[in-house]
């Protein structure tokens, strides 16, 4: 579903996640971590237009943490 306030597109967040190819969970989670911008309209979240037109699924994924303490673990990829 698509609306349009104040001149802005505004695009559902299922409709955003048939797009990218995800779940709607995952498209809330990247709004609440600003790499999509949207609102909250009448209870129900909605992604800009121009925000998902930029959106690079490559560059948003966070970086692997390393482990945080000495250990002799090779799966965590602190060697």
């Amino acid at each position: 579903m698509t609306v349009i306030i104040d001149g802005s597109e505004f695009v559902s967040t299922d409709e955003v996640a048939a797009q990218l190819g995800t779940t709607e969970l995952k498209v809330l989670m990247l709004l609440r971590q600003k790499a999509l911008c949207g609102e909250q309209i009448d209870g129900s979240w909605f992604v800009t237009a121009a925000s998902l037109a930029c959106y690079d699924a490559d560059a948003a994924v966070p970086a692997i943490p390393s482990c945080r303490s000495i250990c002799t673990s090779s799966g965590c990829g602190c060697r």
